[in-house]
């Protein structure tokens, strides 16, 4: 079930900024599509993961993992998997290794599951579990947070019924040998989606979209629990269209919740950032981008107190498509600065870093003549610069 693989290294390019920070533009994968998800950073580097194509024994994804240096060398990569689709979206450090959550086709229900791995320090398999309610249902696993004993997993149960389906948020509790524990449903009547959850010490906070509350159609979701996944408190924030959380960070007075608006953009998709207090009361709002589509993914907290969002841009790509894009804001949302990276077809940041000297930013960039993807990394200064 696991493989052990070389990865091809597409683009290498690691040098000093004038400020002497670490940078780096680097693209690891093979000859079909490969991306990354999520990173976190590690004692001697960082370590990515998301999905791979090149590097299994058929042409369905696997789980992908990357470890790199400092300096953007790759230490080792591992794709996890089956012979059907496999993929991971989160990854937190537990048990002096890490855990990662995705979705597996190959084990399970064979339609879809969740897919839990413990993994020590060099990606060999501690324990591996998967985990569904019904043989029918389809289970996304968007995310994953610890408290440094138990894994609580975030994702999405879409209930399939005649010509129509249910889909609610399915959270569960796992302790450090894979055994489950509590599990509770959050939403309403319709449709609401779990994307990201964090702990924040005295329970966890769900973050997503929802139709079930709010103002109009999809709308940004959060929820706080308990300990024991109990639900405290509920908000939606967003207007009449579609609004979407993708990433959350605690902050000392709240939280900052990051995605994307179709509410309050120029006509189009635009940048969309809440700060609430801690009880989820909205403090303030604000949307960033052009007069084309722009899409935010990741957020992280700067050295100075100001943040720095990672996503996609067509507003201000230098070609037709989409560019990554990196802005920065101040502790009030005010913008500092904003740039875009990218190649000769559509490029994406999904997860961002803060490092001692600047962000790391994992995404995908695709080639413009066989439009497959290579996982994309970049190592940028504190002032967004290569």
């Amino acid at each position: 079930m696991r493989k052990i693989m070389l990865g091809t290294l597409f683009l290498v390019s690691t040098l000093f900024s004038a400020g002497g920070s670490v940078t780096f533009d680097k693209a690891f994968g093979g000859k079909e599509d490969d991306l990354a998800k999520t990173v976190i950073q590690t004692d001697d580097g960082y370590l990515i993961g998301g999905k791979t194509k090149s590097f299994t024994d058929n042409r369905d994804f696997d789980g992908y993992l990357i470890k790199i240096d400092k300096n953007g060398k790759k230490i080792w990569s591992k794709s996890y998997g089956g012979e059907d689709d496999e993929y991971i979206n989160d990854i937190v450090k537990f048990g002096g290794g890490y855990a990662f959550v995705g979705s597996t086709e190959t084990f399970g229900n064979e339609r879809l599951s969740f897919y839990i791995t413990q993994i020590n320090p060099t990606g060999e398999i501690v324990w591996q579990k998967v985990y569904f309610k019904d043989e029918d249902d389809e289970y996304i696993g968007s995310s994953i947070a610890t408290d440094g004993k138990d894994l609580v997993i975030a994702g999405t149960e879409r209930h399939l019924n005649f010509m129509s389906s249910d889909i609610s948020p399915f959270i569960f509790k796992l302790d450090n040998e894979g055994e489950r524990g509590w599990e509770h449903y959050l939403g309403g009547k319709d449709d609401d989606y779990a994307n990201k959850i964090i702990d924040t010490g005295d329970g966890y906070l769900v973050v997503g979209k929802t139709e079930s509350y709010g103002h109009g159609d999809f709308d940004m979701y959060s929820v706080k629990l308990n300990k024991n996944g109990k639900w405290q408190w509920y908000n939606a924030y967003g207007g009449k269209d579609d609004d979407v959380v993708h990433d959350v960070i605690a902050v000392e007075d709240g939280y900052l919740l990051v995605g994307t608006t179709d509410s309050f953009g120029l006509n189009r998709s635009d940048v969309f950032v809440v700060k609430t207090d801690k009880t989820g009361k909205r403090l303030w709002q604000r949307s960033y981008g052009g007069s084309r589509d722009d899409e935010g993914y990741a957020i992280t907290q700067s050295p100075d107190g100001g943040f720095v969002i990672a996503g996609r841009s067509e507003s201000f790509s230098r070609r037709k498509g989409f560019e990554l894009y990196l802005l920065k804001i101040d502790a009030k949302g005010k913008l500092k600065w904003e740039r875009t990276y990218g190649g000769e077809s559509d490029d994406a940041g999904y997860d961002i870093v803060t490092t001692k000297d600047g962000y790391l930013v994992v995404g995908d960039k695709k080639s413009q003549i066989s439009r497959d993807s290579n996982v994309w990394i970049l190592k940028l200064d504190l002032k967004g610069k290569l």
